[in-house]
């Protein structure tokens, strides 16, 4: 039998539902470290029985605890020095999107992966759903010919309430990141289906709606949705939809190459593939609707999170570990998958001009961005930086936060 491996999780919100998983591809969770107290105090109850798990408020002590390996899934904007830290104390990492909050973060990423030796793996579930599996054995088998354009968006609105649970106070990174910034779950499908990589990107931004109460009567500074035009390296279009606030929950992902088309979305999540009469001979049929399942191997899939898609990022990235293999999704595509919402927001500022997606494989590129801090934090801001939104900073009323503090009371109080 193989020797377990030994995982800990920072992070004990989203962290530890993907440290829960990690037992069912042969890693057992032995640690679980978070700065907030009362999330931290909520899983230790939730876990009392097992004696196993050691806990931690303080990140380097986290570290120092004898485990091979770190889930990290702290705040979003700030996974990429969590990592870094995780590969120099020479444990292995399944890091949360975003792969990193700026392009000098990205330099500083991929050489700490390439010093340390260590396996890093960027934990974007939607190329892992049945769905996008299927669609990914379907573009390879050929029968679908080469890809030529494709459409993934990624829609999931919500109440000023509901974000109690996500948001610890205006300054939480959910209020202010761009639209554009969240893109993994819209970019991530295209590249692991096609086998592809962003090149060039052109930003589009749906401006904040002063009309719209779930707006108006939140904490948020962010702009409604972005659209982010991007040239694949075997000159396809992509059309990319990141994690906007629009009505309609949900996902949608389409690929049309030149021999079909594939698509699902939220209102039919059955894939339909098609082809044009003239491109099959028979008995194929030109259309196909039906639900993908996973493979028999893989049937446990189903029960975890996501759809089974959380699954599949645990057992890529065990196996990386354990063969000593190239990561699935490794520190290279992770950086593209997020570099496109970087800048195509800073493309959107300059009214959608085109600007090139480095590919930090090539070590000469990574010297124009080694010192790119350009972010949108409001608490970094300075003269040159932006603000979240196209429209420029945007004005909180405190009613709304003192509206939001009683909802977060109320949630504290639910997880004691």
């Amino acid at each position: 039998m193989e020797k377990p491996i030994r995982i800990g999780v920072y992070g004990a919100g989203r962290g530890a539902h993907l440290g829960a998983i990690a037992g069912t591809v042969g890693m057992d969770l032995v640690a679980v470290c978070d700065s907030f107290e009362p999330l931290l105090d909520s899983f230790r109850r939730r876990h009392a029985g097992d004696t196993r798990l050691s806990y931690y408020h303080d990140y380097d002590r986290f570290l120092e605890h004898d485990m091979d390996a770190v889930i990290v899934a702290n705040y979003a904007t700030e996974h990429a020095p969590a990592a870094i830290r995780a590969l120099a104390a020479g444990k292995h990492v399944l890091s949360e999107c975003m792969a990193m909050f700026t392009m000098a973060e990205a330099v500083q990423l991929v050489e700490a992966v390439e010093t340390s030796g260590r396996v890093y793996f960027l934990a974007e579930n939607v190329p892992f759903n049945a769905q996008c599996l299927e669609m990914t054995r379907l573009y390879r088998s050929g029968t679908m010919g080469r890809f030529l354009y494709g459409e993934a968006e990624y829609i999931h609105p919500g109440t000023p309430q509901s974000l109690a649970s996500l948001v610890s106070g205006p300054t939480h990174w959910r209020n202010w990141i761009p639209a554009s910034y969240y893109c993994t779950h819209s970019m991530g499908p295209v590249m692991m289906v096609t086998g592809t990589r962003p090149v060039q990107v052109n930003g589009f931004m749906v401006p904040y709606d002063d009309t719209d109460p779930m707006k108006t009567g939140s904490l948020s500074k962010k702009d409604i949705a972005s659209i982010l035009m991007c040239r694949m390296d075997n000159s396809a279009l992509a059309k990319i939809m990141p994690c906007a606030s629009l009505r309609d929950h949900g996902y949608r992902i389409r690929f049309c190459c030149n021999r079909g088309t594939m698509e699902y979305n939220q209102g039919q999540p059955q894939l339909r593939v098609h082809h044009e009469p003239f491109d099959i001979e028979p008995p194929q049929e030109a259309n196909s609707v039906y639900m993908p399942g996973f493979p028999e191997e893989f049937k446990q899939a189903a029960a975890t999170g996501h759809g089974g898609a959380d699954y599949f990022c645990n057992y890529h990235f065990a196996k990386a570990i354990r063969e000593g293999s190239a990561p699935l999704i490794d520190v290279y595509k992770g950086i593209d998958m997020t570099s496109v919402g970087i800048l195509g927001y800073r493309s959107a500022l300059q009214g959608g001009v085109p600007l090139d997606v480095p590919d930090f494989r090539d070590r000469r590129i990574r010297e124009e961005y080694r010192n790119d801090h350009w972010n949108p934090d409001p608490a970094r801001h300075t003269e040159g930086m932006p603000f979240s939104s196209v429209l420029g900073d945007i004005p909180i009323p405190e009613e709304n936060v003192r509206r939001f503090e009683e909802w977060r009371r109320k949630y504290l109080e639910g997880l004691g």
